[in-house]
């Protein structure tokens, strides 16, 4: 059975307020959080949902969820194929099995692929997670 052990999110945009993040080549973190972890067995489930706006053509964008600023738990690449300056929301879940026991941190981040493409996150930006024991 499982059991919740702690819960954590980063809500910089909820969509209600104005947000703009311009998306290079270079990884930008979007939201972060703290979460206690505990012995194993464990899971870290977690969850985001990020408005982007293309700009120039269809980028692909590259999310990653990193743990500690080091360690990559999931790479998600969405291309963007909304009609120009059209919000599209990008939902994606990893799971962090087995994660060291203690206090970690987790991000998200975002880049473009390719040098021919532009993007904006617009909002909203919501990640959050929550560690379980088995």
């Amino acid at each position: 059975m499982a059991n919740l052990v702690s819960v954590g999110s980063s809500v910089p945009s909820n969509g209600n307020a104005p947000f703009e993040v311009n998306v290079t080549d270079t990884p930008v973190r979007l939201a972060a959080f703290g979460i206690n972890v505990p012995n194993s067995p464990n899971r870290v489930f977690l969850n985001a949902t990020i408005g982007v706006q293309a700009t120039i053509l269809n980028p692909t964008l590259v999310f990653q969820v990193v743990r500690n600023n080091s360690e990559v738990i999931a790479t998600i690449r969405e291309q963007v194929i909304a009609t120009l300056n059209q919000i599209q929301n990008v939902s994606f879940n990893a799971v962090d099995t087995n994660a060291p026991p203690g206090y970690h941190g987790y991000s998200v981040t975002v880049a473009v692929e390719g040098l021919l493409a532009d993007a904006v996150v617009t909002g909203p930006v919501i990640f959050s997670g929550e560690s379980y024991t088995f």
